[in-house]
């Protein structure tokens, strides 16, 4: 599909900052549904558990999300280390203030999660120091001289470990997407704009080479079901 030979650029509905009320509302709650039901939610969770398994030494594990949405990634995440007994504190970061409350009201650990408003793709945007940092579906929203911007800010931080979770851009997945959403119970914003972000999305091929060519070495590119990515990179 020629359409696909190269990244779309069009921004989506909920990139809209100001987006609020009904709209976002019914849209968190559909990306919350997508997320449980497609696999990210429990393939992100493996990648983090492995990791704060590996670093169980460190009293208490900070992990930062980038483009939190509505914060169904880190509930879900809170939970899943807290049955496994690891301690760990959260930040989520989003620009879009209506989403923070969003994402505040339906805090089930105020103790353990904080979220704050910042716009990610602001080049001022400075990254929270961690041991962990995390996004879910947000980094097609860099081109690629963005990502490599994004890529310098996490080396020169004190970040030790990136755990990227993203959708590939695939013509399989445009289809299949394009045709089943209409049977799924979301909202139409996320319809239209699940078409698009599989035409933002990177290729496994040009993740690849935009870290490589950064000159990361330690990093893997793991391919998961329902053509999702997890990239891990060990600072």
């Amino acid at each position: 599909m020629k359409q696909l030979q190269n990244r779309l650029h069009t921004p989506e509905e909920l990139d809209n900052l100001s987006l609020s009320g009904t709209p976002l509302k019914r849209t968190l709650q559909s990306l919350k549904f997508i997320n449980s039901v497609l696999g990210n939610h429990r393939q992100l969770g493996t990648a983090v558990l492995e990791y704060c398994r590996a670093n169980q030494n460190t009293n208490e594990i900070h992990i930062v999300d980038l483009g939190c949405g509505g914060g169904d990634c880190i509930t879900y995440l809170s939970k899943k280390l807290e049955k496994s007994r690891v301690k760990a504190h959260f930040i989520g970061i989003d620009g879009n203030p209506h989403s923070i409350d969003y994402a505040i009201k339906n805090n089930p650990n105020p103790k353990q999660i904080d979220y704050k408003v910042a716009n990610i793709i602001d080049p001022a945007f400075k990254v929270p120091d961690c041991d962990l940092l995390i996004s879910s579906h947000f980094m097609y929203h860099f081109d690629n001289e963005g990502l490599l911007v994004f890529l310098k800010k996490i080396e020169s931080g004190t970040i030790k470990h990136v755990i990227f979770s993203e959708l590939y851009r695939n013509v399989i997945a445009y289809y299949l997407f394009k045709f089943i959403r209409h049977l799924l119970p979301i909202s139409h914003i996320a319809k239209k704009d699940g078409l698009i972000a599989i035409q933002r999305a990177f290729s496994v091929f040009e993740l690849k080479k935009i870290i490589e060519d950064f000159g990361i070495k330690k990093f893997k590119i793991l391919k998961k079901p329902f053509f999702r990515l997890i990239i891990k990179i060990d600072l």
